[in-house]
């Protein structure tokens, strides 16, 4: 958070270092750094401080409060969208990381993180026991902390054999993930299996074109589809408006109907908004409803779906000691995908029109297939439980103690 504010103000002030933009990138670097490493705390934290019957719409309300700052910058940018005010854009961010500092300074650390850097386990059992809404008694408490105690003492083991010169039973996080020469006993197979299907979901969102048509919304309905700029843009807005309720569904329905479902059937349904978006941008200017329906179904199937459910389903596959070296990597990829996605979207849009969109609809259709075929359930489930689902399904002898 604190890197965040001098990041929006550099940004801001290039419009007094004109004609040097290069204040704009540095800025933008800086904030995007911080919130890189936000996005993965925020999942992390989440996983490890939430009671287990609420994780689900616990995080699912990131999707609430990124659409909430979504819709403020929106609602910002349509009086400041001019030369002498666009640096405005930038104040309001100010404001809210200030306040979110003054915050994380009343509440308790994670309890895995008192754990291995304190190794205070009454102080844990407070901080659990807090976030869960329980006395410090309670067995739910009692249950996260041996999950903790579990994840310390495999982290001391796998340091142990790393100064040890002898034969090697646990491996890292990244040996995992990227030397499956190496990590090759049932055990990293499965957990490899389970990392990597964190992995291609997030990915799949990417490619629903979601994020990316949101980000050109106003290019898409003025220039694909010939809307006046004006209804481009307060559309856009209105769009932005009612993700905002749309993004609570997943909070209420994450728990009780499951994440496979949501997840693919939104894809699904991702699937036919961008079809139709082809066709109503091909179709020309008479069909310009079609893109704007198109688009709109787009942004708030995935606001209530794969988009909502991609930021913490990974996080519930892997055992608790990997989940920092997981959730980083799967960051990473889908920074990699969404900036080489948006970058390459808006010249071949420009090139090719309608067909632009053949990007995001071949890789959703693959993607619900591999996520019909492969994803588990995980709702209500540890992850032990989920681990032994895919142990089971490809054949390994391996139990995950429950």
């Amino acid at each position: 958070m604190i890197f965040q504010i001098p990041g929006t103000l550099l940004c801001a002030a290039a419009k007094w270092t004109m004609p040097y933009f290069e204040l704009l990138f540095i800025g933008r670097i800086i904030w995007s750094w911080a919130n890189g490493i936000n996005s993965v705390n925020a999942t992390v934290w989440i996983v490890e401080c939430a009671a287990p019957q609420i994780r689900g719409r616990m995080a699912s309300m990131q999707e609430v409060f990124m659409s909430i700052g979504s819709l403020v910058t929106q609602a910002f940018g349509v009086p400041f969208s001019t030369d002498e005010l666009w640096y405005l854009n930038f104040v309001p961010n100010c404001f809210f990381s200030l306040v979110t500092l003054v915050m994380f300074f009343v509440v308790y650390e994670s309890p895995q993180f008192i754990m291995e850097k304190e190794g205070n386990v009454e102080k844990a059992r407070r901080a659990l026991a807090s976030y869960h809404g329980c006395a410090v008694d309670d067995a739910s408490v009692d249950a996260e902390m041996r999950i903790c105690e579990e994840s310390v003492s495999k982290k001391k083991k796998s340091l142990a054999q790393k100064n040890d010169a002898s034969v090697q039973t646990e491996f890292s996080g990244k040996e995992i993930m990227f030397m499956p020469w190496k990590a090759n006993d049932p055990t990293s197979r499965v957990v490899r299996h389970a990392a990597w299907l964190g992995v291609m979901v997030k990915i799949a969102y990417v490619f629903t074109g979601a994020r990316c048509v949101r980000a050109y919304s106003t290019f898409i309905l003025h220039t694909m589809s010939h809307w006046s700029f004006n209804h481009s843009l307060y559309g856009s807005f209105a769009v932005g408006l009612l993700r905002l309720p749309v993004t609570l569904v997943p909070v209420f329905l994450v728990d009780r109907l499951g994440r496979r479902p949501l997840i693919i059937g939104s894809t699904a349904v991702s699937f036919l908004s961008l079809l139709t978006m082809m066709i109503g941008i091909e179709m020309g200017a008479d069909w310009k409803i079609a893109t704007f329906i198109g688009l709109s179904v787009l942004l708030l199937i995935n606001a209530c779906g794969i988009g909502s459910v991609s930021r913490f389903y990974s996080a519930e596959l892997v055992p608790r000691h990997l989940l920092l070296s997981s959730v980083a990597t799967l960051t990473m990829f889908e920074a990699i995908t969404k900036i080489i996605v948006e970058f390459t979207f808006y010249p071949v849009a420009n090139l090719i029109g309608a067909q632009s969109l053949l990007l995001f609809l071949i890789p959703t259709a693959i993607f619900m297939v591999l996520m019909w075929a492969l994803c588990p359930e995980t709702s209500r489930r540890t992850v032990n439980e989920v681990l032994n689902e895919i142990a089971q399904r490809k054949k390994l002898k391996v139990a995950f103690p429950m």
